[in-house]
């Protein structure tokens, strides 16, 4: 077994994967971690591009090694659904992945009727900043995130 860390966003999920496995199946299940569609990624090691059909024991990785995702961002109109999972109720709404964390957290006060600075969002997890935009946490389409109320 190997385990590779993937960097690239404010998410880095760790990876387990066998050296008879390719790229192709480690973006699979970084797909099944994040929801990136395996299409839209890229991975990188020491400057140099991953092919999907390489196999991880060609690559040379060591135990714990990080690969660098990047991740081709979908037309700037596009909207995702994305699951906002709170206490008391489930709910969807529709935001564009460019967009700010505090866009998203604006658009929750709207429709849930708290006031945002007493609105944590989490993705994986991981508390999610304001300053950055909703693609630094893999947010695409079907994605959970998690509100809680302070």
């Amino acid at each position: 077994m190997v385990y590779l860390k993937i960097a690239g966003g404010e998410i880095e999920p760790v990876i387990e994967t066998t050296l008879a496995e390719t790229v192709l199946d480690v973006k699979a299940r970084i797909q099944q971690e994040v929801g990136v569609e395996v299409c839209r990624q890229s991975l990188w090691h020491h400057n140099r591009i991953l092919r999907d059909h390489d196999y991880i024991d060609d690559c040379g990785f060591r135990n714990r090694e990080t690969l660098y995702l990047t991740v081709i961002p979908l037309p700037l109109n596009h909207k995702v659904h994305v699951r906002i999972k709170a206490i008391g109720g489930d709910g969807y709404v529709r935001i564009r992945e460019t967009d700010k964390v505090s866009d998203l957290r604006n658009k929750l006060e709207r429709h849930w009727a708290v006031p945002s600075s007493l609105i944590t969002l989490r993705r994986s997890n991981v508390v999610m900043e304001n300053t950055l935009p909703l693609y630094a946490y893999y947010v695409n389409e079907d994605v959970e995130i998690d509100l809680s109320i302070n």
